[in-house]
């Protein structure tokens, strides 16, 4: 038995309006369930994280930041499948793209150590490249350029992984996020043009 929210007359379940006062009953929607964002996160952040680091798959890429924000977007996506509308707003778009960034980041970094130790050339090659850039910027002297160069070199210590973890998170993650945000516009629009 349902109540009458107006008069509060006992109604059958399957009611549309009150016999008593005439109020249209409107059923109890049960409410969305909450989005699980781990599983998403994971996918999203393993696809961008391997298909961004590969060198195979680099090569042939000019903007490699699409694998990226193709991450964001499965992470999205597999967001919306868990509504039974599709129905996820650009918030969580944003949330899961951030997930699936650090995600990425973590499988990035330990996908360079293998690449460092198999190419050390293109590694070093990288380190001369940033050495030289930073030889014509003035002032560069210091700890953080000295860190940096280390990274940029062919060296696998903890600190230069962590180095290549920190930037890793902060750029992919922001990245990922626009890839969930324009996963949810273009579902949204979608859903307009249906309508």
């Amino acid at each position: 038995m349902i109540r009458c929210r107006e008069c509060g007359a006992n109604l059958p379940e399957d009611a549309r309006s009150c016999m008593q006062c005439g109020t249209a009953v409107h059923p109890a929607r049960s409410p969305q369930p909450g989005l699980k964002f781990a599983r998403p996160a994971i996918i999203g952040g393993v696809l961008l994280g391997l298909l961004s680091t590969i060198p195979i798959v680099q090569a042939g890429n000019l903007f490699f930041g699409a694998w990226i924000i193709g991450g964001g977007a499965m992470t999205a996506h597999l967001l919306m499948k868990q509504r039974s509308d599709g129905a996820v707003g650009y918030g969580d778009g944003a949330f899961g793209g951030v997930l699936s960034g650090f995600v990425g980041a973590i499988v990035a970094t330990l996908m360079l150590i293998p690449n460092k130790y198999y190419l050390p050339d293109e590694f070093d090659k990288m380190h001369r490249d940033f050495e030289q850039q930073f030889s014509k910027i003035p002032d560069t002297e210091g700890p953080m350029k000295e860190l940096l160069l280390r990274a940029m070199s062919s060296e696998i210590t903890i600190t230069t992984e962590l180095v290549y973890l920190f930037i890793f998170a902060i750029f992919f993650s922001l990245i990922a996020m626009f890839g969930g945000i324009l996963m949810v516009w273009i579902s949204k629009r979608r859903k307009l043009r249906r309508t």
